[in-house]
């Protein structure tokens, strides 16, 4: 591996581990990410570091707040309906491009998912998080805009981090939701991405009626 691809790996990693760790943090939980730390922590400079919390301050994440640092965002109420509608309307969005189907390495990871549906017990956040995750990974792969893939993944995650709130206040709506997705999107054409979104779309809306 060259160094170039080291370096895209390594910074994958992080975003994905600051990520998670963003998500699974406790609501109301005051966090705050130093440089310092990360650079420490993830034997990164200050440069990458400082693209990947540019990057989640995109994804609504985390915001900096001045004589403070970056700190995560907190969620408030009045923006939950409205993070859920704006994801649906990017998720349309997709739908008028010219998507391709998926391999047959993604058709199985789909069909896993909703192997696995009927083994997510309630308030079971990390396997939850993970599904998402594996989730995301299938429907990012084949979004062919640039633009609309940013903004896509910038919604995706804050659903995720509405999810796990749920998870904590609400373990058995929320799972019981989560478990219903995953059943929709398992009866969708085999390979076909446009007919996977529009069940993603169907779950999603039922959430925010």
């Amino acid at each position: 591996m060259n160094q170039t691809a080291q370096f895209d790996t390594r910074y994958a990693r992080t975003l994905e581990d600051l990520r998670r760790i963003i998500c699974m943090a406790t609501p109301g939980e005051d966090l705050t990410l130093h440089e310092t730390a990360l650079t420490a922590r993830y034997g990164m400079s200050r440069t990458p570091i400082r693209q990947i919390l540019q990057r989640l301050a995109y994804e609504r994440l985390v915001e900096t707040k001045s004589g403070v640092g970056t700190v995560v965002t907190p969620l408030r109420e009045d923006q939950h309906q409205r993070d859920l509608l704006v994801h649906c309307g990017l998720l349309e969005a997709v739908l008028s491009l010219d998507v391709p189907e998926l391999t047959i390495a993604q058709h199985s990871d789909v069909l896993a998912l909703a192997g696995i549906a009927s083994m997510v017990k309630d308030g079971d956040r990390d396997l939850q998080y993970d599904l998402r995750h594996k989730l995301y990974s299938v429907l990012s792969s084949v979004i062919p805009d640039p633009i609309l893939l940013d903004a896509f993944s910038a919604s995706y995650w804050r659903i995720v981090r509405w999810h796990m709130r749920d998870l904590v206040t609400d373990p058995q709506n929320a799972s019981e939701a989560f478990r219903a997705l995953l059943k929709h999107i398992s009866g969708y054409e085999p390979r076909n991405s446009r007919d996977l979104f529009r069940r993603v779309i169907e779950s999603e809306k039922s959430r925010a009626n």
